[in-house]
């Protein structure tokens, strides 16, 4: 035999071995390809479920806002506020329109819904321009505010629901998940007009007011990261301070240095400003387990942990309880007037009393002296101010925020119904500045 035929013999030999790597390269090219694919696929779903997820929260958020704003327009006493409400509502029902068409619901599943709030946007947007033009509101006019305001609270109520079953997971916008008839999970969005069974918390202007300057910091000499230390370590005071360890910088809303704290068996983060070493903030790291004390207690621990700390005659705002903490606004009077701008929260643990928590950022930005105006009103003028609708239980005189200014006003808290609002009433002028509604359940209360 000859040397061609064993050559050929041998390549006869291993052409399956030449196919199967042939093959497996194949193989490995179409795996590679199919991974490719669904990584981008799986991008591609990602971003969907963002969009998705923050079209959801906006119209949740939104519809919320159209159920207290017209609350708020069937006590609403002053044209100017009664015009302001009504343009609010206006953009919240387009804010709405516009989330619920990138959630992934056929239109004929929203077709209710879309006709409602089109509905509502429509009739805010006529009736202002009508009180623009020098028009008033009618008895009919009214009518309509009441079937509005009844149905965005109870649709409201309702996609908080939904909202709720979609953060534990359930797949609502499912097509398997409901119907048309909005007999299923989808029952708000597909049918707002029906019939429905009958919050965070905070106080009035708990956001204050943050124009960037702290002028409760001016005049103060910076202190390096030990005076922080020290500085930090004399606030939290008697309690029992096992760990002050300095962890960096920030600047954000302004120059600190960063602590981790071991306090009394919690572990804490705060910051100390460069500027004066004050105490910005301090934070928990999670829930309290056993709760052994009343609010009344948590808040009389609270007020005397301030007034320890100097930050002298304090009025409490509003309180929530989540958690075992209790959360509860402060604001400094001066000659009887309540200081809205220049609020502090404080955290106190409902296990024993520690104070766990503060923020006193709108302190630090706006507590100075104020001179303040002399009102030009009486508390009973400002009280016959309000909306007819309305039945005052109790005035006071406050500075609210207000844009970039801050204006004195009568705070009244009054009642309508079960609803409670609070009007603010300019001690000056007598214009209606502000109108909120408290909103109370058993953790405490939003102010919207």
């Amino acid at each position: 035999m000859n040397e061609s035929f064993f050559a050929e013999s041998a390549r006869e030999r291993d052409w399956p071995r030449i196919l199967n790597i042939a093959l497996a390269a194949l193989l490995a090219g179409v795996l590679a390809f199919s991974a490719a694919q669904t990584a981008r696929l799986n991008e591609a779903n990602a971003r969907n479920n963002a969009v998705v997820q923050k079209a959801f929260y906006e119209t949740c958020e939104l519809t919320e806002g159209m159920a207290v704003n017209f609350r708020k327009l069937l006590v609403a006493g002053e044209t100017g506020q009664i015009q302001a409400l009504l343009n609010e509502t206006a953009l919240q029902t387009q804010g709405a329109l516009s989330n619920l068409a990138l959630l992934p619901l056929g239109q004929e599943t929203v077709s209710a819904t879309l006709k409602f709030i089109n509905q509502a946007g429509d009739f805010a947007g006529t009736l202002s321009v009508k009180l623009g033009n020098g028009g008033g509101i009618s008895r009919e006019d009214y009518d309509t505010l009441e079937d509005l305001s009844e149905t965005a609270a109870a649709f409201s109520v309702s996609m908080g629901r939904l909202l709720e079953r979609y953060e534990r997971g359930e797949a609502v916008f499912d097509v398997s998940d409901y119907d048309e008839t909005g007999a299923e999970s989808l029952y708000p969005i597909t049918n707002p007009a029906a019939e429905y069974p009958a919050l965070l918390y905070d106080g009035p202007f708990s956001d204050g007011r943050a124009d960037g300057e702290f002028k409760g910091l001016e005049g103060l000499a910076a202190v390096d990261e030990s005076q922080a230390r020290q500085a930090l370590i004399a606030f939290l005071g008697s309690q029992q301070l096992s760990e002050v360890t300095f962890t960096g910088e920030s600047a954000i809303p302004v120059d600190c240095y960063e602590y981790a704290v071991s306090l009394a068996g919690y572990r804490l983060t705060a910051g100390v400003t460069k500027l004066g070493g004050q105490v910005l903030y301090m934070l928990s790291d999670g829930a309290v387990g056993e709760v052994n004390l009343t609010d009344r207690q948590a808040v009389d621990a609270a007020r005397a942990f301030l007034l320890a700390r100097g930050y002298g005659e304090m009025e409490m705002s509003y309180s929530s309880r989540f958690e075992g903490i209790l959360t509860v606004n402060f604001a400094p009077v001066q000659s009887g007037v309540v200081l809205y701008p220049d609020l502090v929260k404080v955290q106190v643990s409902l296990a024993d009393g520690a104070i766990i928590g503060l923020e006193a950022a709108g302190y630090l930005m706006n507590h100075v002296a104020r001179t303040l105006e002399i009102p030009a009103l009486s508390e009973r003028d400002a009280v016959e101010r309000i909306g007819g609708a309305l039945t005052p239980q109790s005035a006071r005189l406050c500075l609210i925020p207000d844009n970039a200014g801050e204006f004195l006003c009568y705070e009244v808290r009054a009642t309508s119904g079960r609803d409670t609002f609070l009007v603010y009433i300019d001690a000056v002028t007598g214009i209606e500045r502000k109108l909120m509604q408290v909103i109370s359940d058993e953790n405490g209360a939003l102010v919207m």
